[in-house]
């Protein structure tokens, strides 16, 4: 699986050389983290009302005893969203993911663990509320998703399910005069309840806060982001992880 993957990135990479914006996914109690993802974002009609977006992801992480981002290898992802933008301030989505996750001891020297991997299914939704003022778009977001877990033979896993709740805002600003060029910042918060032999009590679980930077060649139709990722645990807070983002995604690569 891991092979494939790793194989479809390259290849979309050497097939040609707006702001997707692909932000890391949380890996849990890690130091540091680096996160790749290429993608296609295709309109899906005339009115451009409808879009969408398919990527493929993979990240790695640091020990607990270092901050290389680069020293082991943590999840690989497959992911699908449809957008549809219905009136000019809403607009919503759905999307079904599939992520593979390596999981490791906690004791040295952090050897894979047993079961030694992770399988998870996940579907999810997006509304959100956005508005522009002087070319600076504000967008406000929830993101409720239902998680699936499996062990690598897709027997259950320790933790079977677990329902989540995310409330995003964000800002996206444009630093040139065609809007080819944009930073933006973000700040998400989460809770979830989790299902072993029955469901807990939903809670506060992490904060994440996004700064990216975006460059659009329209002639190409591509988007480069690089972006960081501060990843806050738990409350109080007992863990702030690192994460360092990179992602291309192509604009409409199967026309108009």
């Amino acid at each position: 699986m891991k092979r494939i993957l790793l194989l479809s990135l390259f290849a979309l990479v050497a097939y040609e050389s707006c702001f997707g914006q692909i932000s890391p996914p949380g890996l849990g109690e890690v130091n540091s983290s680096e996160w790749f993802a290429i993608g296609a974002k295709q309109r899906l009609n005339q009115d451009k009302s409808w879009t969408s977006m398919t990527y493929l992801g993979v990240g790695r992480t640091s020990t607990p005893d270092d901050f290389n981002p680069l020293k082991r290898s943590g999840i690989y992802v497959i992911n699908e969203e449809v957008t549809h933008h219905f009136k000019k301030h809403w607009k919503y989505a759905l999307a079904l993911s599939y992520r593979w996750q390596d999981m490791y001891q906690s004791a040295e020297p952090f050897e894979p663990d047993e079961p030694r991997a992770r399988q998870e299914i996940r579907s999810y939704g997006r509304f959100s509320y956005l508005t522009t003022i002087k070319k600076m778009v504000f967008e406000l977001t929830y993101r409720p998703e239902m998680r699936l877990f499996y062990n690598p033979d897709f027997s259950k896993y320790d933790k079977q399910a677990q329902f989540r709740s995310r409330f995003r805002s964000k800002i996206s600003i444009p630093i040139d005069a065609n809007q080819r060029k944009k930073l933006s910042l973000s700040t998400e918060v989460l809770f979830s309840t989790t299902k072993q032999e029955s469901w807990d009590n939903i809670r506060y679980k992490e904060s994440r806060f996004c700064f990216f930077y975006s460059v659009t060649v329209p002639e190409r139709k591509i988007t480069f982001d690089i972006g960081y990722m501060n990843n806050l645990l738990g409350k109080p807070i007992y863990k702030y992880s690192h994460y360092l983002a990179f992602d291309v995604v192509f604009n409409d690569p199967f026309g108009r």
